[in-house]
């Protein structure tokens, strides 16, 4: 995953060597993810819709603000170049088969969105 290797996915104060067994299972994936708890909104509990998030996979690679970038290192007190060059040596192999379907977007240009709506919760069982 290139925001791995790149230094830019970062876990805020852990330190990098208890993230590490993540990050090595994290950057085997394909790039997706459910965000149930968008904290650049602002938003103090996970309410709304969960979102796919997904990296940008063969696309324009720089459409990353450097100005956001350091913005984040210097809250943090990081280095992006330093997390880049201690994760060089992370093994990303190539997925064996891709899903044709798993970048449905790039072949149709439309995605899915997922709506939030209030419904009753009917008590079916005793709780606990």
């Amino acid at each position: 995953m290139h925001e791995i290797k790149s230094g830019l996915w970062v876990n805020p104060r852990v330190p990098e060597m208890v993230v590490r067994p993540e990050l090595e299972n994290l950057a085997k994936t394909y790039g997706k993810f459910w965000c149930t708890w968008q904290t650049d909104r602002g938003d103090k509990l996970p309410m709304g819709p969960p979102a796919l998030m997904m990296s940008p996979q063969e696309l324009d690679l720089g459409i990353v603000k450097l100005d956001l970038v350091k913005k984040r290192d210097d809250k943090y007190n990081i280095s992006t170049e330093a997390l880049k060059s201690s994760r060089a040596e992370l093994a990303v192999p190539e997925p064996e088969l891709m899903n044709p379907q798993a970048d449905y977007w790039k072949q149709h240009g439309k995605g899915f969105a997922i709506e939030v709506e209030k419904t009753e919760m009917k008590k079916i069982t005793a709780f606990p």
